[in-house]
């Protein structure tokens, strides 16, 4: 059994925080009214909300990880790249992934050590309990589910929001007169793909888009532009190309199937399995 110390986790609680609350790096958040609301403030709202599920989290990924370096678990390279070309292929083009990792404070090479201890845990786990995929079972989900798997008809879109008609009808000028796209968004769009990633929406399909917007971006022609009022905004549309409908094929599908259903498998097992981890392990509350 775990050597753990009966502490409650609100002293844990006070090793995480107590050293920012008292330090000059307490900084100001906000003020209301004229109150000051402070960063420690924060953190302990955070803690209360989510802090003991988090802490739980990590103790148990920590396990995980130190069991698959205790067992010499290593990730294969092609199986990281070929999640990370996974990855790729849901964004718009191939620098959208990085535009937004970089905006939310990551880089590919974080994204590919996330994906590699990923691997790890799952050949660690689907080792230790023994775990496969049959093709048989990845056949019999490609039945079941091959209208789902199938690729929906889907269109190629950019996009800028302004707020009156008339910016719209300046962006379509400036973009007729060979002003560049992305470039455009990032500084007129009120969206915020217009900042992240140039207003290019990638491939989308029926039912992820206001109703008046898709109508009009799926009649529309090939780098064809058009505007309309949505709202209180107005938008500026650019279909780039249609990508017609496809039905699923097994042969692209089954790799990404027989993923999905290993970790179906892993998640049913990985509780008892963590259990068992945390029963051997020392883990020892660190409070004041």
């Amino acid at each position: 059994m775990a050597r753990m110390t009966p502490l409650p986790a609100l002293l844990v609680l006070v090793s995480l925080i107590a050293a920012p609350a008292r330090a000059d790096a307490d900084r100001e958040i906000v003020k209301v009214n004229g109150t000051t609301i402070r960063q420690s403030e924060v953190m302990e709202k955070l803690w209360q909300r989510y802090g003991p599920e988090t802490l739980d989290e990590m103790i148990d990924g920590l396990l995980l990880r130190q069991e698959a370096q205790r067992k010499n678990i290593n990730a294969a390279s092609a199986e990281v790249d070929r999640r990370l070309a996974r990855l790729r292929e849901q964004l718009p083009d191939p620098k959208a992934l990085e535009a937004q990792l970089q905006q939310s404070g990551s880089s590919i090479d974080k994204l590919k050590q996330e994906l590699s201890e990923q691997v790890e845990l799952e050949k660690l786990v689907a080792g230790e309990k023994k775990l496969s995929v049959r093709d048989d079972e990845i056949k019999e989900a490609f039945e079941k589910h091959k209208d789902e798997l199938a690729r929906p008809e889907g269109v190629h879109l950019r996009h800028i929001m302004v707020a009156t008609e008339a910016e719209a009808d300046d962006v379509i000028k400036h973009l007729k007169a060979g002003a560049d796209f992305r470039e455009l968004a990032r500084e007129k769009s009120l969206a915020p793909t217009g900042k992240i990633n140039g207003g290019d929406y990638g491939v989308v399909t029926r039912g992820l888009l206001p109703r008046e917007i898709e109508d009009v971006a799926f009649a529309m022609k090939p780098n064809e532009l058009r505007k309309l009022e949505s709202g209180k905004s107005w938008h500026v549309l650019q279909a780039l190309e249609r990508r017609p409908a496809q039905p699923a094929v097994y042969a692209k599908v089954k790799d990404d199937l027989r993923q999905a259903l290993l970790e179906e498998k892993i998640k049913a097992v990985l509780p008892d399995y963590k259990r068992a981890l945390r029963a051997k392990a020392d883990i020892q509350p660190l409070g004041s």
